[in-house]
């Protein structure tokens, strides 16, 4: 989400009739509407309002089924288009805003309330905060979001923690590398771990049939047992390469670089739907210990269905965390699991590591409750 150019850049007018006896004789005036969410370049400032008074009642007009004017500590927005489903709210309950949500919505400035009080009481500071991709020491943007991130993330060194965790961002995606095809390989559709997993448990299973000698010699019981202990397995895999490898704090340029690869990509652009989900040859690269070791540990009996229980607990994960990003969940679970992965993303990221499912972070002491953050009130 960087900042920079002119005021006017990324922004249509509108014209807008002011009511008699509130900002003159009633001709049509204008007003710069945001032409989308990564259309505008920069925040309009008080001087594009300046035309007319922005009082409550000319903001109520743009209160309609196709306009959404809201008001923010005494400053006036516009979330009409793209962003208004973003900017709903849930059900009227009282809730807090990230770091995040006030830099989105500073793009959409008109300007301030006639009479209002723009306060920092409920966010106001936020939306005044500096982009976190702009250097406090120098004024200068860290990195340039239209060329190749890798080398640039490399040079950051100690400030690349801080960057990626200070969202920057919320354009869809960025690039990682020069060359068009090498692009490609660090992108995947959601369903590619399926198709390529699927048919891979179905050959694990049925050698392990065959080695057993048939499906006679197999335990119902043990069969599920020990598939369960492998989901179980995986849970706290899941929690381990979240926490302790993927939120490493890395150093040096090699380091930030390895790093943005793995997982920092993901916090600067946590919207980029194509790279949600694990490609299969890095799982593979991140998994094969576990695949060879399961069976040599446990033994036939015990390791192909540990395994398969394993893989299963993967695949759960891959498909939640997609849908927890790319979706607003209608069920229970996947909303539980949407709320707790949103604070880690936008809140604090030093907790809620699970994310198919937050009992290892019970365990740890790294669970929050999301429900915490409305207790106090809120924007």
């Amino acid at each position: 989400m960087g900042a920079g150019g002119d005021s006017s850049a990324g922004v249509r007018r509108r014209p807008v009739a002011p009511p008699p006896g509130e900002g003159g004789d009633g001709a049509a005036k204008e007003l710069p509407i945001p032409l989308s969410s990564t259309a505008a370049a920069a925040a309009p400032t008080d001087a594009d309002a300046e035309a007319y008074v922005l009082t409550r009642k000319l903001v109520a007009q743009h209160h309609t089924p196709t306009h959404a004017w809201v008001i923010v500590s005494g400053v006036v927005y516009d979330v009409t288009g793209d962003v208004t489903a973003l900017m709903e709210g849930g059900g009227g309950a009282s809730h807090v805003h990230s770091k995040f949500a006030y830099q989105k919505l500073a793009k959409y400035r008109v300007g301030a309330l006639a009479g209002g009080n723009a306060a920092d009481g409920d966010g106001a500071a936020a939306v005044a905060e500096a982009d976190g991709n702009v250097d406090p020491a120098t004024g200068k943007p860290l990195v340039n979001w239209d060329g190749v991130l890798l080398h640039e993330v490399g040079l950051l060194g100690d400030k690349y923690d801080g960057w990626i965790h200070s969202f920057p961002t919320a354009d869809g995606t960025v690039c990682m590398f020069p060359i068009p095809w090498v692009e490609a390989l660090t992108k995947c559709p959601w369903y590619v771990p399926l198709l390529f997993w699927i048919p891979v448990l179905f050959a694990e299973m049925y050698r392990y049939v065959h080695l057993m000698g048939g499906v006679a010699a197999i335990d119902p019981l043990s069969f599920l047992g020990w598939g369960a202990a492998g989901g179980a397995g995986w849970l706290l895999f899941e929690y381990s390469l979240h926490r302790w490898i993927f939120h490493a704090v890395p150093t040096g340029y090699w380091g930030n670089i390895f790093h943005f690869l793995l997982h920092g990509h993901h916090h600067i652009t946590p919207m980029d739907f194509d790279r949600l989900v694990f490609p299969p040859v890095p799982a593979m690269l991140v998994g094969w210990p576990v695949w060879l070791g399961a069976p040599a540990l446990l033994g036939t009996r015990a390791g192909y269905p540990w395994l398969a229980g394993f893989l299963i607990g993967y695949l759960i994960y891959d498909m939640t965390h997609y849908w927890i990003h790319r979706s607003e969940p209608s069920w229970a679970w996947l909303k539980a699991q949407k709320r707790r992965h949103t604070l880690h993303h936008f809140f604090n990221p030093r907790v809620n590591y699970g994310i198919s499912n937050g009992v290892i972070d019970v365990l740890f002491g790294t669970l929050r409750n999301p429900a915490a953050k409305a207790a106090g009130g809120g924007t």
